[in-house]
């Protein structure tokens, strides 16, 4: 059953041809279908640890349209505000493996996510809304989409919603990192936490330390940051002290893709429940070492029962420490 909508992210969720096999895709490669998009693994993310979830978009009057609808309905996501473009179809890309590394590749120009425009959330779509996610992918599949998100922000601003901004910086979307950085700073004076990584936090802003990095977000307009440190958990700054988070320890890691998302789902959770950055930085680091062991975008985000206890030690030690 699908839960009263306390979140509300919006952005493109595309279908995934996912090799059955490793390597180079090549004549008669097998493929399996998938659904991923860095706002519908975030608010799966959330979904199944038990926070309503509204996604707006737009995708195309087509089977890879009713596959994504079909997924996320499956996840519980409020997709009450969903539009099927009857002009445009749903974006779609590839993703294999091969020498050790991941390798993706977009057809997503002219799809119907990326006609979003700032029409295309009314009013009603913030009603019983608390917090408001969006990323620098929606900003950069379109000049409009774009002019959506810096909308987005400033109607949550004046609702007292609070924002998070996540960069999920893409060279391939963007001209260079300075046009993404300034199409970022449009939104980055309404955003109350910026969530990003740390390669790309450091090639979005030029600096060289973890830092030099807080102190440029936030003389950019962002009231906080916390900085992804891949094996090194997460970077925030809590009153005058700068914090380094431990993850958990993980024996491997068989894909890192979603583990960001996993982690601003973990820290949104946390942030809902009024816990300190510290004790939000935890909850993120504990879902994105979910996210890490399995392969997927989504799929091995945890249920609440799963880590429930975790949950709760982390809550408890923040309850002590106010």
């Amino acid at each position: 059953m699908t839960l009263p909508a306390r979140v509300l992210t919006v952005g493109e969720t595309m279908a995934l041809m996912d090799p059955l096999d490793d390597g180079v895709p090549s004549m008669g490669s097998r493929f399996g279908v998938r659904v991923a998009g860095a706002e519908t693994n975030y608010g799966i993310g959330l979904s199944r640890l038990g926070v309503g979830v509204r996604w707006v978009s737009k995708i195309g009057d087509d089977p890879f349209g009713e596959i994504i609808t079909e997924a996320l309905r499956g996840e519980d996501i409020d997709l009450a505000y969903l539009q099927r473009d009857q002009e445009a179809p749903t974006g779609l890309f590839f993703k294999w493996r091969s020498a050790g590394r991941s390798h993706v590749l977009y057809y997503r120009r002219g799809s119907a996510a990326s006609r979003l425009r700032p029409e295309d959330v009314p009013e009603d779509a913030f009603d019983g809304i608390a917090h408001v996610h969006l990323t620098g992918i929606t900003m950069a599949i379109s000049e409009s989409a774009g002019d959506l998100v810096v909308d987005l922000v400033r109607r949550a601003s004046q609702r007292s919603i609070t924002v998070s901004f996540d960069p999920n910086f893409r060279p391939a979307l963007w001209e260079s990192p300075r046009a993404a950085l300034n199409a970022h700073i449009r939104v980055l004076p309404y955003v109350d936490w910026y969530l990003c990584g740390l390669e790309e936090g450091h090639l979005l802003f030029g600096t060289d330390t973890e830092g030099r990095l807080l102190d440029a977000v936030e003389a950019a307009g962002a009231r906080n940051v916390a900085v992804r440190v891949g094996e090194r958990g997460a970077v925030v700054r809590e009153g005058e002290d700068l914090l380094t988070v431990a993850p958990l320890k993980l024996e491997s890691v068989l894909d890192e893709v979603g583990a960001g998302d996993g982690f601003a789902a973990g820290f949104t959770y946390a942030l809902l429940q009024g816990w300190t950055p510290q004790r939000c930085a935890q909850a993120g680091n504990l879902i994105a070492g979910a996210a890490l062991r399995g392969t997927g975008d989504w799929e091995t985000l945890p249920y609440l029962e799963e880590v429930q206890s975790d949950l709760q030690a982390i809550g408890t030690t923040d309850a002590r420490r106010q």
